[in-house]
């Protein structure tokens, strides 16, 4: 039995898949932190459209908490003055230069976030929970940092899928139907989950997306908001910026860096269940 629990744990692990992946994102150059950072609407990807805005709300708590340094423009005022500008959803954010963005929300530093995945599966031997986005920081026109991650927490229901099969090999009717009803057990559980996460945090990937806002915000640069000469010449660059605008000059340039795809590892913290 113990050589069969053993194996059945190795083919769930190829099932789920923990190995990390590849992908191909923006490519950052060596740049120093911005001083004043908005936390900007995110361009969901997924069909999830409520889970797009209580992401956001949930990385800007964590800023906002935790601010790394840097000074955390409230986002209430973003959205206004993005609002102002036209652009009412973070897909639209595509379509402009970051230097532009800057200069319409008077900071020095952008946040873009790129929700590509948002997953929950429940099957009876196995339940997934999953969050995926690509994290972007520009310090004006500069992507400063760059990187795709992942959290995932994975529920193996390894006792009720030894009984079931067990007892489907051996004909043993108690133990396939101990399998089969621990199994519904499980699902009934891991479905009052998703709605007790819905009804108290407003979306069921909510602890999912907690949890990547705190691995956020323990890999990404720290802000220069301490260094006052810093701050002195990022506020005359905001200054600059406007006046052209006001002006009608263009503040984008051919000489503005380029960024090229990289393949770059997808940062997972997975989180194993087994039961």
């Amino acid at each position: 039995m113990k050589k069969n629990r053993i194996l059945l744990i190795f083919i769930f692990l190829i099932f789920v898949g923990c190995a990390p992946t590849k992908e191909m994102v923006l490519k950052s150059t060596p740049y120093r932190a911005p001083t004043r950072l908005a936390v900007l609407p995110i361009n969901n990807n997924t069909n999830d459209v409520a889970g797009g805005f209580v992401f956001r709300e949930i990385l800007y708590n964590h800023f906002d908490e935790n601010n790394l340094g840097y000074k955390i423009q409230n986002a209430e005022k973003t959205d206004r003055l993005l609002n102002e500008a036209g652009i009412t959803d973070g897909g639209q954010l595509q379509f402009m230069r970051p230097i532009e963005v800057c200069e319409i929300l008077g900071v020095d530093g952008l946040l873009y976030t790129n929700l590509d995945e948002l997953n929950l599966m429940t099957y009876p031997y196995y339940h997934n929970r999953s969050i995926k986005a690509t994290f972007l920081v520009y310090n004006f026109e500069k992507l400063i940092w760059v990187n795709p991650m992942r959290v995932a927490v994975k529920y193996y229901g390894i006792s009720s899928a030894i009984n079931t099969i067990s007892g489907a090999i051996s004909g043993d009717d108690d133990q396939l139907n101990k399998g089969l009803t621990q199994a519904g057990v499980d699902v009934a559980i891991h479905q009052g989950i998703k709605f007790a996460t819905i009804a108290g945090l407003k979306h069921e990937l909510a602890p999912e997306m907690s949890i990547l806002g705190r691995d956020l915000l323990s890999i990404m640069p720290r802000g220069n908001y301490s260094n006052r000469d810093y701050v002195k010449e990022s506020d005359t660059e905001i200054k600059l910026l406007k006046e052209k605008i006001s002006k009608k000059q263009s503040i984008v340039s051919d000489e503005m860096y380029i960024e090229k795809k990289e393949e770059k590892d997808v940062i997972e913290n997975i989180i194993p269940i087994i039961n």
